[in-house]
């Protein structure tokens, strides 16, 4: 007798920020994973202001081992997007410092 079992999840952020009246920056950040009998599909997007979205889709049959497993961790490794609005926010101060004559 064999299973059918099947688990979906879907995560998604997404920020805006603007300094001095000026225009929002956005970043966005989403992730979905769909596993069933046959294994796990994963698809990712992420965009960060001022650039086009990029997406990543990666497949992993069921009962498989992953060839170079530290490679496929580190990339399947879910980032704290707060890290990433932290530099995001830190580059701006810095470019507005060098733009008033600052740094």
């Amino acid at each position: 007798m064999s299973s059918n079992s099947q688990s979906y999840s879907y995560s998604y952020y997404s920020s805006s920020t603007s300094s001095n009246g000026g225009p929002p920056q956005n970043a966005a950040y989403a992730e979905r994973s769909y596993t069933d009998n046959t294994g796990t599909t994963t698809e990712r997007m992420h965009k960060l202001p001022g650039q086009q979205p990029v997406y990543e889709s990666s497949e992993r049959p069921a009962g498989r081992r992953v060839e170079g497993a530290s490679t496929a961790s580190s990339q399947n490794r879910i980032t704290d997007v707060t890290d990433a609005d932290k530099q995001y926010e830190e580059r701006m101060e810095d470019e507005y410092a060098k733009r008033e004559g600052g740094a």
